[in-house]
């Protein structure tokens, strides 16, 4: 995998415990597989989570939408790391 990094404009949260992010991601990929990912704001990791990854693939480098979205089903408290709804980055660690 590739690395990528998203800049997160909004997240959902639903009844079965997914966590949903979204916002415009910098990659050459067109699919975000699995990882363990770092969520990091103003440069400073807040917190390690595990991302299952895109649910559909992206199209390709030319006919992407300008917002993508990768989900997790591990708990997490976002205002508890200090971080909000939005504003903070999600990256693979390295």
């Amino acid at each position: 995998m590739k690395p990528f990094e998203m800049e997160v404009k909004d997240t959902f949260f639903f009844k079965d415990g997914t966590i949903t992010f979204t916002g415009p991601v910098q990659t050459e990929e067109n699919f975000i597989g699995p990882c363990d990912c770092e969520i990091v704001e103003g440069g400073e990791v807040k917190a390690s989570i595990w991302i299952d990854g895109e649910m559909i693939p992206s199209t390709p480098l030319d006919k992407r939408p300008s917002e993508r979205a990768i989900s997790t089903r591990a708990p997490i408290d976002l205002f508890a790391i200090g971080v909000g709804r939005s504003g903070f980055k999600i990256r693979p660690k390295i």
